[in-house]
């Protein structure tokens, strides 16, 4: 059973992530790997982004579960459900029909959505209730091939790329510019979340 605490503040941690993803999106500049598939696939074939989202993550459970010879971990479903209902919370019905056509906003969206995936990430990963299909995938890539995860990270997000890139995906230098501080974002995040808990907020 999750607690009434946990719960919200998984909710909060995906409802602020995918607000992230969505400005990244939204800014023109290139989204993160595994976003330029969703985005490809949803400018292929229509549907949503957070559809493409949920299919593509829940394929990976399985493909997960493949790789290591065990049962699919099926609480990572609630990431992949959250995860594409708040994608398209935001994108269809928050910011439907906008489109940023200045530089400098462009600029200002982006980085404040990686400030935000970053601290998203950080809130959602707090409880360790679950992993994502993608993490998942980094560590069965890792079994399979024996290679180390961070080896398997980078051979997975370049796979990623690549079949964005083939979908006609939103691969741009924003892309590289996530792979690079994303993490950071997510340590800081971390930080300032032990920092709010040092000070009595108890939902984190």
């Amino acid at each position: 059973m999750i607690k009434r605490i946990t719960f919200i503040q998984i909710i909060s941690g995906y409802l602020i992530l995918t607000l992230g993803i969505s400005l990244i999106i939204l800014s023109g500049l290139g989204a993160g790997a595994w976003d330029t598939v969703y985005v490809g696939l949803f400018n292929k074939f229509g549907l949503t982004i957070g559809t493409w989202s949920f299919l593509v993550t829940t394929s990976l459970i399985f493909f997960n579960a493949l790789l290591t010879w065990e049962k699919p971990q099926l609480k990572s479903f609630i990431g992949t459900i959250l995860a594409s209902l708040g994608i398209d919370f935001w994108m269809e019905l928050i910011f439907d029909g906008i489109v940023i056509n200045y530089f400098s906003i462009q600029i200002l969206a982006f980085f404040i959505g990686i400030i935000l995936l970053g601290l998203g990430v950080a809130i959602y990963i707090r409880p360790k209730l679950f992993s994502g299909p993608i993490d998942g995938l980094m560590i069965a890539t890792a079994k399979r091939l024996n290679i180390s995860i961070k080896n398997a990270r980078i051979l997975n997000e370049f796979l990623a790329l690549t079949m964005g890139f083939a979908l006609g995906g939103p691969v741009g230098l924003g892309t590289l510019f996530v792979a690079i501080f994303l993490g950071y974002t997510i340590q800081y995040g971390t930080l300032l979340l032990n920092l709010l808990k040092d000070k009595g907020l108890k939902i984190i």
